[in-house]
């Protein structure tokens, strides 16, 4: 095989699946929610309270949750 050999690569592109869309990513998804909320309720630094909840709302809702 060389770098040449274009007869292996589907017509359509590879088929990926993104990180967020794996069991694994929804757990980190979900752990990363879990600490910004315990750091809006718990921390008293201002700063850490807003870049916790600009964090929660970079994410956004989180499937399988109530909104």
């Amino acid at each position: 095989m060389s770098i040449y050999d274009t007869d292996s690569i589907p017509l359509n592109g590879w088929r990926t699946i993104r990180p967020i869309d794996t069991p694994q990513g929804q757990a980190d998804l979900k752990l990363i929610a879990e600490t910004c909320y315990a750091a809006i309720l718990n921390c008293d630094d201002p700063a850490v309270r807003w870049q916790a909840a600009r964090l929660l709302q970079a994410i956004g809702p989180l499937k399988g949750t109530l909104q």
